[in-house]
């Protein structure tokens, strides 16, 4: 790179297609170094915000291109995915009255629609390609000092652990929700005797549902870190999972004893029924009528007395089961909220105890100073 070679850093709001409009300019403009995050050591010479087409950007989704915006005096805005939206001009006359009414020095950014990786034909982005060059041969080569911050930005992590704690917290509720959902439809086929079975089905899937959370709430400490420059923080020690165990159940004696009298009286009336039935029908079989009819009566007494004790045992593991649902939400609340906290402070004691800031000149960028993730041509 020579020393004419300058930086355009691409920001936008998820989905908004950063990493579409990036590759292409990439493409495009070999002799341009093009990131998607903070240059390390110096600020770009540009900033292209990048928002959606599909409707106007909102004012948290502006936030990114501010924080960038602040390192220069070049703000390119830039609606994508233009080819999949016909109303995009309108979209993008909103887009530019938007950002004026936030700062006034918005005003005068200029604003182009591009397609950079359409779903069908070429990439449509000569317009902002003419636009950027022309720009950066106007605006001068960025050599002011920055500073470099070591510690985290209090007002930036606080909107980092903000957005990580809602994350989280839609994680465990989903979850919760989902294997409350699955475990209530396995109670509805428990058959005699189940229920034990079903006990350890149940204390299993907790157990994964607490390791799975914990894992899920680490790895999301972890990004957000990363995404304050932090690398990874400590891990705090196995949370123990919480005890789910079904109670034990108080006595049916009573129940059973009703249960026991409405069958008898069931089968009573079954029998009496069936043997004048038969004896009506064959006369002279009074006797073999009477004996059909008790055995009949019988059957029916099992099958009530049974079938009634299932759907006992079914509607106490159904309540159960929300039980363990509840608590298990509870629980993962209350892990999100405790990591996030160590987090929080562990964050602020790197701040505290971080050196003043160090103002380092504005250099040059080569291409070693660029993760893999950027392809050159």
């Amino acid at each position: 790179m020579t020393s004419g070679d300058r930086v355009v850093q691409v920001v936008g709001p998820p989905l908004s297609g950063v990493g579409g409009v990036a590759a292409a300019l990439r493409d495009r403009l070999p002799g341009v170094v093009v990131v998607e995050t903070d240059p390390p050591g110096r600020a770009p010479d540009a900033v292209l915000a990048v928002v959606s087409a599909a409707a106007p950007v909102a004012r948290s989704d502006w936030a990114p291109v501010e924080r960038a915006a602040a390192r220069t005096d070049l703000v390119i805005g830039v609606v994508s995915k233009v080819d999949a939206h016909r109303g995009w001009r309108d979209v993008l006359a909103a887009d530019r009255a938007l950002v004026a009414s936030w700062d006034a020095q918005y005003r005068s950014t200029p604003w182009v629609g591009v397609a950079a990786a359409p779903g069908l034909g070429e990439a449509r982005v000569d317009d902002l390609v003419e636009l950027l060059r022309r720009e950066l041969e106007r605006s001068p080569l960025r050599t002011r000092r920055i500073p470099v911050r070591r510690g985290p930005d209090p007002a930036e992590a606080r909107r980092v652990l903000a957005r990580t704690r809602l994350q989280l917290l839609r994680v465990v509720r989903d979850r919760s929700s989902a294997l409350r959902a699955e475990l209530r439809e396995a109670a509805a086929e428990v058959g005699v005797g189940g229920s034990a079975a079903f006990e350890a089905v149940v204390l299993a899937e907790s157990l994964r549902f607490h390791v799975r959370l914990a894992d899920e709430v680490d790895r999301a400490v972890d990004a957000a870190a990363v995404d304050l420059g932090l690398g990874s923080t400590s891990h705090p020690a196995f949370h123990e999972p919480p005890d789910v165990s079904r109670a034990a159940t108080s006595s049916r004696r009573l129940e059973g004893r009703l249960v026991a009298v409405l069958g008898v009286g069931f089968g009573l009336g079954i029998a009496v029924a069936a043997s004048r039935l038969l004896t009506g029908l064959v006369p002279g079989s009074s006797t073999a009528g009477w004996a059909a009819g008790a055995a009949a009566g019988l059957a029916l007494v099992a099958w009530v007395v049974r079938a009634r004790g299932l759907l006992h045992d079914r509607a106490l593991l159904d309540r159960w089961v929300g039980e363990v649902a509840a608590t298990l939400r509870w629980h993962g609340e209350a892990m999100v909220a405790e990591r996030l906290l160590a987090a929080e402070s562990q964050w602020a004691t790197a701040a505290r105890a971080a050196p003043p800031p160090e103002v380092l000149p504005s250099r040059q960028l080569t291409r070693h100073d660029v993760t893999d993730q950027y392809e050159w041509c």
